[in-house]
């Protein structure tokens, strides 16, 4: 088919093209609903989350081509979250407690010296896993996608870098690493593949709610969490507002 721009223009008039500003995270681990809402605001950069399929080397004939055939081991990749830090790093603060939680090394102690037994053990899986949740959104602030990384922990939490030669910016770089992810599209030209969403964005909030297989609806336990909060959070209209404003 030949090159045409009025059939570029006709598929992005149609469907737009996605922008990478619009998006928020949100964190469901360890703390308190208030220290995770505020921290919404603070994710200036994430990644959504891809996969992988597991494959081997496999011939089905004796001669000709070698194959890789996938068997059924989904690799996830690791995602990493930027957070802008507040004066008193208290979203530091909040990471080095939830690793604390996971493997306990006595950050926390004070005035205790030389080794004990109960530093460096890990606790059990599920006493600290979480879940995060990144939902990115249209132009027009209308909910476009939501990435539910389940049984999600933050693995590595990067140094911060400080000089007296900038004024720049503090930021905390956090790699999460999850067992799998949930996901829902909303695409108003396609089927839905099993997937009902039924949102709108107004003065009061956002209203409405979704369906996802295997999950259910929204008024239903998402991933171990309250639906409402897991998929629209507390935030509402305000946070689409923003969005749309960039």
């Amino acid at each position: 088919m030949t090159f045409n721009i009025n059939n570029l223009m006709t598929s992005i008039n149609k469907s737009g093209v996605a922008k990478t500003s619009h998006f928020e995270v949100q964190i469901l681990g360890y703390g308190t609903s208030g220290e995770e809402r505020d921290m919404m605001f603070r994710a200036d950069t994430a990644e959504l989350p891809g996969r992988s399929l597991a494959t081997a080397e496999h011939r089905f004939d004796n001669y000709g081509p070698i194959n890789k055939v996938p068997y059924g081991a989904q690799i996830y990749n690791d995602i990493t979250v930027s957070f802008l830090l507040s004066e008193d790093l208290r979203e530091k603060e909040y990471f080095e407690y939830w690793q604390e939680r996971i493997v306990n090394t006595g950050a926390f102690e004070q005035g205790v010296q030389g080794r004990t037994f109960s530093r460096f053990n890990s606790k059990y899986f599920n006493d600290y896993t979480g879940s995060v949740i990144i939902r990115q959104y249209g132009s027009a602030g209308n909910l476009s996608s939501i990435h539910v990384l389940n049984e999600a922990y933050p693995t590595n939490m990067n140094p911060i870098a400080m000089s007296w030669g900038d004024d720049t910016l503090a930021k905390l770089q956090i790699t999460f690493v999850y067992r799998n992810y949930k996901v829902a599209f909303n695409v108003g030209d396609q089927p839905r593949r099993g997937i009902g969403f039924g949102f709108s964005i107004g003065p009061g909030g956002v209203a409405g709610s979704v369906n996802l297989p295997g999950i259910g609806r929204a008024s239903g336990i998402f991933g171990g969490v309250n639906a409402v909060q897991a998929t629209v959070g507390d935030i509402n209209s305000r946070v689409a507002q923003i969005r749309s404003s960039f």
